[in-house]
């Protein structure tokens, strides 16, 4: 089974020896035995955290003195192997299978989503479960310890497979356990206690043979943007990885609005009708349900609450369920974080369901999640759903450690989870594009921060522009932006003129209304000079300025706001 991976930087026990490098290696020596392996260990997890899924060091065998990780039922240990996509790594480890006991380990292409592979012990016969229809069997011994060579070329999307010295066979790495096109990646190992099983694991070795590329990685060049003229920025970064690297790029608003679009009650969802339809399962699960709102469906809410949630129960599950809104997670694989909000709810079946929430959540306009926790009986249909075309990157399940899209039903359906909202929402005072893309190599990409003063009165706004990218060490990155308002009217005016702009020293201001004053401000929005006018010209002497200044012309007829660039 599997859990939520861990940086690849946790890995420790890090050297150096000729062109290859020891990645992670443990003996299980140097720990307590009777105490748990993830205690005394920063590489091993359990699959969930649950307690029953802890293995225990053992010294009753041990390949080399004087202790080994003991695997009993229900145990489910995991090392992230680092989601490696090039380069040549190999696995080595001694593995112990006790008489009448089972065995069985995997590699995962993707944590607990995608498997490479898997291999079952029971009666001195080893199941390889790969990319072949008919699973090819291999005998071992019972009550002795075997040695297991696993080579992962993935530059060439090659795995060998390797007992005792003896190779057992190749395949294509990147093909999914049972067949059918995968992805080429080396995600993490698991060593799972199927029932009634007794083994043990030690000499565990993880060593990169060949180093692959540097997996993208993001720089933010871009500080934070503060303007006050309105007009388009740019914020930078790069990839100073040697794997092309993918983004997303969409705002963020503070609350600090003294200006709104007005009161509406609204409803975030993107699923259709109920007209009866549920789906189920064969056996009893629990699972979450959820629906990921992504920023696009977000944005046109942001400033407004999320009061109460609606959600349609075909069957009765077992019990109450537990309704949830989630922060957003990972970018690499979607997920959920922080929990903004929770609460039981005794569902209705054959029925909408609207559960209030007693803390309203605040949208920003970033992504969030709407879902619950339930436990569906025996041949039991209890989620609701649609019946027209499964939007993609929206429907999710989590069964186990990790969130898995829902695919719907032949292509269709989608959850019957809504979010409903109440209140003022805000004027969106600022764009990104481009809203997506990848950047090469040591490439670097420009995104064009817009601005929009429609609707807002003088004031500073605050937000950020959100990179997300699949840098697994910097997913999610924030560029704080600060717009200063400091114009309100500007088509009032009837007519008005300013020259010359570049200039060194004279700035002429002429119109067909009387001026009564005008403000000079720097590009912090920092006010730097008034000037009474009382007249329809002006001459302003700009001479011991320099760089960009903000000037605020007032009008009997209004205000209007010219930028002069002063060299």
């Amino acid at each position: 089974m599997r859990k939520i991976i861990l940086l690849f930087s946790d890995l420790a026990f890090v050297f150096a020896a000729s062109a290859q490098t020891v990645l992670f290696e443990d003996n299980f020596d140097s720990y307590t035995a009777g105490e748990t392996v993830t205690s005394q260990s920063t590489g091993w997890f359990a699959w969930t955290g649950s307690a029953s899924e802890e293995a225990y060091v053992s010294d009753e065998q041990a390949y080399s003195a004087a202790n080994s990780m003991k695997i009993v039922a229900n145990n489910d240990m995991v090392l992230d192997l680092g989601n490696k996509t090039s380069g040549v790594y190999q696995v080595e480890f001694y593995y112990y299978v006790a008489s009448g006991s089972e065995g069985y380990f995997n590699i995962e292409h993707i944590f607990g989503s995608e498997w490479a592979f898997s291999c079952e012990f029971a009666a001195g016969t080893m199941t390889l479960n790969n990319d072949e229809a008919t699973p090819p069997t291999y005998a071992y011994t019972e009550d002795a310890w075997l040695y297991f060579d696993i080579n992962i070329d993935l530059g060439n999307d090659l795995i060998t497979l390797s007992l005792d010295e003896t190779e057992l066979t190749s395949w294509t790495f990147s093909e999914e356990e049972g067949g059918g096109a995968g992805t080429n990646q080396l995600g993490c190992i698991n060593f799972y206690g199927p029932a009634g099983n007794t083994y043990y694991v030690d000499d565990f070795v993880y060593t990169e043979i060949e180093s692959g590329m540097i997996p993208p990685t993001i720089n933010v060049t871009t500080a934070s943007i503060t303007t006050a003229t309105g007009d388009d920025e740019t914020a930078s970064f790069g990839n100073t990885g040697e794997e092309e690297m993918t983004f997303v790029a969409y705002p963020i608003f503070d609350d600090n609005w003294s200006t709104k679009n007005g009161t509406k009650d609204g409803v975030i969802n993107v699923d259709g009708d109920n007209s009866g339809n549920a789906v189920g399962w064969a056996d009893e699960i629990t699972a979450y349900i959820a629906t990921r709102f992504s920023p696009e469906v977000v944005r046109p809410f942001m400033g407004q609450e999320i009061t109460s949630v609606d959600i349609y129960i075909g069957d009765a599950p077992t019990g109450d369920i537990t309704v949830y809104v989630w922060d957003k997670d990972g970018f690499i694989i979607p997920g959920t974080t922080n929990i903004l909000y929770q609460v039981t709810h005794t569902p209705t079946a054959a029925s909408w369901n609207t559960i209030t929430l007693n803390t309203p959540i605040l949208l920003t306009g970033d992504e969030i999640w709407v879902g619950y926790y339930l436990t569906a009986p025996l041949d039991s249909y209890c989620v609701g759903i649609d019946d027209v075309t499964t939007i993609a990157e929206t429907n999710y399940i989590k069964s186990g450690p990790v969130w898995s899209e829902f695919g719907g039903i032949s292509g269709s359906g989608n959850w019957n989870i809504r979010a409903n909202v109440t209140g003022s929402s805000w004027p969106e005072w600022m764009s990104v594009a481009p809203a997506a893309g990848t950047v090469a190599a040591a490439g670097n990409q420009d995104l064009t921060v817009s601005f929009d003063a429609t609707g807002l009165v003088d004031g500073e706004y605050t937000g950020a522009i959100m990179v997300g990218c699949d840098d697994s060490e910097s997913e999610w990155n924030e560029i704080p932006v600060t717009y200063t308002v400091i114009v309100g009217i500007d088509d009032i005016v009837k007519t008005i003129a300013t020259y010359p702009n570049p200039t060194t020293d004279i700035y002429n201001v002429e119109t067909t209304s009387i001026i009564n004053n005008i403000e000079i401000y720097n590009t912090a929005g920092q006010l730097v000079n008034r000037i009474n006018v009382n007249d329809a010209k002006c001459t302003l002497d700009l001479s011991e300025y320099n760089g960009v200044f903000i000037i605020n012309i007032n009008t009997v007829d209004g205000q209007v706001t010219r930028k002069v660039i002063v060299e």
